[in-house]
């Protein structure tokens, strides 16, 4: 982004504010990215918990430039929730921030309640892409501000309204993608490797790979298999007895090597979250096959930046199409790395975070 057309730059002095409600591996995979990536800048950063985490060891993880804000020990949900307002309208009133980004339903409502009823300004909420609440914050902002002038009769324009403005101050963030796999050296491997994966367990998926590489599996085939993500205890049996190696790697640089010799990327719909491992693939430049959901048309666009299908059928069909022609594989994940370029490197995500305001 050119920051000399930025409305306003984010400062030294301005902060960015994380409200989160359940921290999950899947909220850290997201907050972590782009605290980390405001971190490096030296940008302050407050992270407001509105639960006990599941996982106290996800805290450590944060950068260093992150002060947290636990919640309080032996209260309930409601004074719970009024403790989140309290010490967000604290953060935004001590001190400028920038942008408060929301992630899930509780921060969602936190805010909401903090501008109706504290004067929080609407204008820095920030929202995951995607994010099922976003009708809500949107909705609830336009009440709270104040509707424009109607236009005169002979105005050529319509009238703007509330909500138009808050359509542009609430903005939506995409998912940052670790740097490491944009510009990683990529190699295909002698016999062709289709590989999948998830950031979370996800039986499903594990279960339909697995019955893939069970039906593409004949030694004729030269192919090999290979899923990179968590497992549980019956998955993980599943996959072995098709013959997929599993890789369960937390490291980004781990995970990007193992992508790195793949003939193509396969998605299943898995879970309702942002589909992290499809976007790390398109950043390293794997052509992705994707099964048709919400989650994989909101990364990747059908015959342009990736493949949907959705049909067991269709999905054979298209990954036997992309094994037989090397510049389809080639096309495909250039214009997959462009685009998770565009969206997903972290520096843009930082730059416009730096620039919400």
């Amino acid at each position: 982004m050119d920051r000399a057309h930025a409305a306003i730059s984010l400062t030294n002095d301005e902060a960015v504010v994380h409200v989160i409600g359940k921290l999950t591996e899947s909220a850290f995979a997201f907050v972590g990215s782009t605290s980390q990536a405001l971190g490096d800048t030296g940008v302050p950063q407050t992270v407001i918990l509105l639960q006990d985490p599941p996982n106290r060891s996800l805290l450590a993880k944060f950068h260093p430039a992150v002060r947290l804000e636990l919640p309080q020990p032996g209260i309930g949900p409601l004074r719970r929730f009024l403790a989140g307002v309290k010490v967000l309208c604290h953060e935004a009133n001590s001190r400028p921030v920038a942008a408060i980004h929301l992630h899930g339903l509780v921060p969602s409502l936190t805010a909401v309640y903090a501008a109706w009823f504290c004067g929080l300004s609407p204008k820095l909420f920030l929202l995951p892409h995607g994010s099922r609440m976003q009708w809500l914050v949107r909705k609830a902002a336009a009440a709270i501000r104040r509707p424009r002038a109607v236009s005169p009769p002979h105005a050529e324009a319509p009238a703007r309204t509330a909500a138009d403005d808050v359509e542009k101050v609430i903005r939506l963030v995409e998912h940052p993608v670790d740097a490491q796999f944009f510009g990683h050296d990529r190699h295909e491997s002698r016999r062709p490797l289709i590989v999948a994966g998830s950031a979370s367990v996800d039986p499903v998926g594990a279960a339909q790979f697995a019955q893939m590489a069970v039906l593409l599996g004949e030694e004729s085939m030269a192919l090999s298999f290979n899923w990179v993500g968590r497992t549980d205890t019956e998955s993980r049996a599943r996959l072995k007895a098709a013959n997929v190696g599993i890789f369960d790697e937390d490291d980004p640089a781990g995970r990007a090597a193992k992508l790195a010799g793949a003939w193509m990327y396969v998605a299943y719909a898995g879970t309702s979250d942002f589909p992290l491992r499809l976007a790390e693939a398109m950043a390293l430049g794997l052509p992705c096959v994707a099964w048709d959901s919400p989650q994989a048309r909101s990364v990747l666009r059908h015959g342009e930046t990736g493949l949907l299908c959705s049909t067991p059928s269709q999905l054979l069909a298209t990954i036997a199409q992309l094994i037989d022609s090397p510049e389809l594989r080639h096309n495909m994940g250039r214009a997959a790395q462009e685009e998770a370029t565009r969206r997903f490197h972290p520096a843009k995500v930082r730059d416009l975070l730096q620039t919400a305001a």
